[in-house]
Order: structure tokens, then C-alpha cells, then sequence
């Protein structure tokens, strides 16, 4: 089966560990832009926090409107090309757009840095 990254949103804290140690092992740099995963923070009650990313979906929704179910060289891409319907195509919102192209999770080749980053186990792989 296929890795993928398992969200416990009862345990992230919107501390951003996640999100800066992406940006930084894919770019160089912190900036949250280029991240793959993003904290939806919720600042004005007490609601959780949800990290969101790609659930590397075996039928990619993300690619439909382009006839496709899956690419499996695309999927281990971690910058897209930003086709028109993609980022919309994608029924959890997990496509972020940057500059002319789209950031997508490309699982850090199967050792997911965020996982290791995450300080409160929010982050797992799992199948």
C-alpha cells in the first residue's frame, strides 16, 4: 500500500513546525508559500487546528478535468505545473498555489519531514 500522512488534529497546536520544515528541506527557506502543508489556524475560539495536505489519493481527483485517474510521475513531484483546474479539482483543497505553479506533498521521497518535525505526533505515516 501507499504511504501516507495520518492528521490527529486533536493534537496540533498551529505551531507551524510543519510548515517552515517543508519550506526549508524543499526551497531553502522559510516561507510558508512553499510548503506543502498548511495550518488552517483557528485563533478566534476553540476550535482545533487542521493541517492540510495531499492524501495521495490512488484515483488522483486533482487531475480529472485533464481525463487522467493517476500519474504516478507527477505524484512524486513536489512542484506542478499550474494547470487551470487542478488546484480546484482537488475535493480537500490540498493544492496550494505559488507563483506560476502548484506545490503538492511528494511524501520527501517516502521520509516525510514534517512527521519528524511535528513536536505533538499530530503528523504519522501510515497506509
Amino acid at each position: 500500500m501507499k504511504m501516507k500522512i495520518k492528521v490527529d488534529k486533536s493534537k496540533c497546536t498551529g505551531c507551524l513546525l510543519c510548515e517552515i520544515t517543508c519550506s526549508l528541506s524543499h526551497c531553502g527557506e522559510i516561507q510558508r508559500e512553499t510548503s506543502a502543508i498548511r495550518i488552517q489556524l483557528n485563533d478566534l475560539d476553540q476550535e482545533l487546528h487542521q493541517p492540510v495536505l495531499c492524501r495521495q489519493c490512488k484515483k488522483m481527483s486533482c487531475l480529472k478535468s485533464e481525463g487522467k485517474e493517476r500519474d504516478d510521475e507527477l505524484q512524486k513531484a513536489f512542484f506542478w505545473d499550474h494547470h487551470p483546474n487542478r488546484r480546484e479539482d482537488c475535493p480537500f483543497n490540498a493544492l496550494f498555489a505559488f507563483k506560476d505553479r502548484l506545490v503538492h506533498c511528494d511524501l520527501c521521497q517516502g521520509d516525510p519531514e514534517c512527521v519528524k518535525s511535528c513536536p505533538t505526533g499530530a503528523l504519522k505515516t501510515g497506509s
